[in-house]
């Protein structure tokens, strides 16, 4: 018997699709042995993969961008190291919040534009020197790093001098919210809804309201390994996408918080679980972003529901957000250049090719009758500009 694929995920909702494969025979079943391991946060997701300990792993969607070249750099500021790793496939889009302490929501601060106001008015009253607020994202090559900055930057706040950001394990943030360590944080649920029904934060944005539809998780695999075990690459995918369709209905929901609350997999109570799963569009909202065309100050006075679209989700496991896109991976390499993160100018196609191989994908979406776009770059949708487009670089 071949040995079992090892597959490392962090304990979020959006490693579902790994969950349900898993506990529904959906590996079994297309011929794949498959023992989950997870982990505490994406460095040690990563480095495991990197360095073969991981066969797979439920990742970021800059991780496999870190080792690409050129662009990217660790948590520590460094170029990346061990085996190149892939993206073949995306595990769906969405599904992150950013969550603020109630020292500011009681302070009557929710939303960007609110934390520059109390920010200005702090500075103003000989504040300016006391502690800069804390806010946790999870890695340097997370799009929570990059919507987080977004966020604040529309508020009219600089990330890099009004507010301090670090990196903390997503499962810590809740802790380090409740204990006064973050004034905020921008992470995937249920972290988020932890944080709110236990009563110590309050969810005043999505990051779907920041850029619709974002990327978010892949499912990565060391190339070299990718290359040597196609055939087990293409029967994984496949797995997982009828997980992710499973995943996308409503109906199972009840039985997929059951799965995910369990103390292997994401390891907190299921009605915490299940609020997070059932989160819609009356969900905190900042009208700093809402969509173009929708008056801004109007859209404060409303509720989210009233200019939110009718067709508006948190997160999405629909298949048509599981293509591994080469055009996610160039936006998230732009942002780099944008924050100074990465030099320019830089290649930021031919990284993003490098990190990125839509074979496996393609091979089993064929198997299944899933269709695929027809070019391994896609249009990207943005909030206020149309498409983003990698061969126009910004």
């Amino acid at each position: 018997m071949s040995p079992a694929v090892r597959i490392g995920f962090v304990p979020l909702i959006d490693a579902a699709p790994l969950v349900a494969a898993e506990e529904l025979g959906l590996f079994a079943r297309h011929g794949v042995r498959v023992t989950l391991h997870r982990q505490i946060g994406w460095a040690n997701a990563r480095d495991k993969l990197a360095y073969g300990q991981l066969d797979a792993a439920h990742a970021l969607l800059g991780i496999p961008l870190s080792g690409a070249g050129g662009l990217a750099w660790d948590d520590a500021g460094t170029t990346g190291a061990g085996e190149p790793l892939v993206s073949v496939m995306e595990l769906g889009c969405g599904g992150n919040a950013i969550t603020l302490s109630k020292a500011l929501t009681d302070r009557g601060v929710r939303s960007a534009a609110g934390l520059g106001e109390w920010l200005r008015d702090r500075a103003a009253g000989g504040g300016a020197a006391g502690r800069r607020p804390v806010f946790a994202h999870v890695s340097n090559h997370a799009t929570h790093h990059y919507l987080l900055r977004e966020w604040l930057w529309a508020g009219g706040i600089h990330p890099d001098r009004d507010v301090r950001l670090c990196v903390v394990p997503p499962p810590q943030m809740p802790d380090q919210l409740r204990h006064g360590h973050l004034d905020g944080f921008c992470a995937g649920d249920p972290w988020n809804t932890v944080a709110e029904r236990g009563g110590y934060g309050t969810v005043v944005a999505t990051t779907t309201d920041v850029l619709p539809d974002h990327p978010e998780k892949v499912l990565a695999v060391p190339r070299r390994w990718a290359e040597a075990n196609e055939a087990t690459v293409v029967s994984l995918v496949k797995a997982v996408l009828e997980a992710c369709r499973w995943c996308a209905d409503d109906a199972n929901h009840p039985e997929l918080a059951a799965m995910l609350a369990d103390r292997r997999y994401v390891d907190v109570a299921a009605a915490d679980v299940a609020a997070s799963l059932a989160l819609d569009r009356t969900v905190g909202s900042d009208p700093r972003h809402v969509p173009a065309g929708v008056d801004r100050t109007s859209a404060a006075r409303r509720p989210a529901t009233d200019w939110r679209p009718p067709d508006w989700r948190m997160r999405s496991f629909e298949l048509a957000h599981t293509f591994p896109s080469g055009t996610h991976a160039a936006w998230l390499a732009e942002q780099r250049v944008r924050w100074g993160h990465a030099a320019a100018p830089a290649d930021v196609l031919a990284a993003a090719g490098r990190c990125t191989d839509a074979r496996y994908y393609r091979a089993a979406a064929a198997d299944l009758g899933v269709p695929c776009p027809a070019d391994d770059f896609p249009p990207m949708r943005l909030r206020r500009d149309g498409c983003y487009d990698p061969r126009k670089p910004t």
